[in-house]
């Protein structure tokens, strides 16, 4: 049987997030390796760009399934809402793919929207299946949800954690530590790398500013509110760059409006990251929910610029006190380690020298291996 993969997931490219750059990076060592990847997906929950419904490339088919827009910000708060209306089609259209490719080797689900339907669909096509979690879900300790979580995780062949915090997450609800395996994320070394500071502030038009840059949809969860308090405390000739769309879009244009050290900067393409993240002196992830992994902390640290992040979910598992600081969310203890940082340019600065050593450690592509090898037989 050849290396046939099916990944199932709700996101992906062009959708702009962590789970959609995951899956590219994923994807891209899989072919390397000789797999042939199909992906069962939706058009783009949050970005205004549409794919093509069928994509094909090399070793590698892409189904874009149609999703109603501009509703899923609503329903991230409540679980079941989100559940019913994402997984109806995503139900009916897996079979559909594997009866189409009957030599499936594997069937990978990403997150319990899409483990819902693979681990059906999987034991009735004796697939081999192995879910991904990406979040820190916190289940309930009764009820139907935990129960519907249990089967989804006792079902699967294996089961891929983000972090320990996420592993720990999976293992309340009874599930079996050697069944699940930790992976990192990583990223690519030879696009995330430092650029030339003074030259990448100049070309993102932040010459002269102290910034400090968020990255991350607009919504409450990623603390986005919080932020904006902490703007209002912090000192005066720190610049504020706010990257992102979501449905507190109109709150982060009017702070900018009424602020003249805070921009709106809009979305920009991954490919410009690594410059964006040179242009900051530092960047900032005030997270509210349990993050399971932290994306751009780690593209940051790539790029040689120091990250302050919550104390939530995995964060603290991505950054240390030498290459940044782990802090309560709140504005006044962000406003605190933010203007610690402004006022002693020798901390920070010996924070940055540390900071690409330390992501090639841990971050690397190397990783990827970790996930490969639960795919095997």
């Amino acid at each position: 049987m050849s290396n046939n993969i099916l990944i199932v997931a709700i996101g992906f490219l062009p959708n702009i997030g962590g789970l959609e750059t995951h899956l590219k990076d994923l994807i891209e060592e899989l072919v390397k390796k000789g797999w042939k990847v199909k992906v069962l997906t939706y058009q783009p929950l949050n970005t205004p760009v549409l794919g093509k419904w069928i994509e094909k490339g090399k070793n590698l088919t892409v189904f874009r399934l149609p999703v109603l827009r501009g509703i899923f910000y609503r329903l991230l708060k409540t679980p079941f809402l989100e559940f019913l209306f994402l997984e109806p089609l995503l139900f009916l259209i897996t079979p559909v793919v594997m009866i189409i490719y009957p030599d499936l080797k594997v069937v990978n689900a990403q997150g319990i929207i899409a483990g819902f339907a693979v681990a059906f669909w999987s034991g009735i096509f004796k697939k081999r299946y192995v879910v991904s979690v990406q979040s820190v879900y916190n289940f309930p300790k009764q009820g139907l949800y935990r129960l519907v979580c249990q089967w989804i995780f006792k079902s699967a062949d294996k089961i891929i954690a983000i972090s320990a915090q996420a592993k720990k997450d999976i293992e309340s609800l009874g599930i079996i530590s050697d069944k699940i395996q930790i992976y990192t994320n990583w990223e690519n070394s030879d696009l995330f790398k430092p650029q030339n500071k003074s030259e990448a502030k100049k070309e993102v038009g932040l010459t002269n500013k102290f910034v400090v840059s968020f990255f991350g949809r607009l919504i409450e969860e990623k603390g986005v509110k919080v932020l904006i308090e902490a703007i209002k405390l912090s000192e005066k000739n720190i610049t504020f760059a706010i990257y992102g769309e979501g449905p507190l879009i109109e709150d982060v244009k009017k702070v900018a409006q009424e602020h003249k050290n805070v921009l709106y900067m809009g979305i920009i393409s991954p490919d410009l990251l690594p410059l964006h993240y040179s242009a900051a002196d530092l960047v900032l992830m005030p997270t509210l929910n349990d993050e399971g992994f932290g994306r751009v902390a780690a593209g940051a640290l790539f790029c040689g610029t120091p990250v302050i992040v919550s104390n939530r979910g995995a964060l603290p598992e991505v950054v240390n006190d030498s290459v940044g600081k782990v802090i309560e969310p709140t504005s006044s203890e962000i406003t605190k380690a933010i203007n610690f940082l402004y006022a002693h340019k020798e901390v920070l600065k010996k924070k940055a020298s540390q900071c690409r050593a330390y992501a090639l450690s841990k971050f690397n592509e190397k990783n990827a291996e970790d996930i490969i090898k639960t795919f095997k037989i």
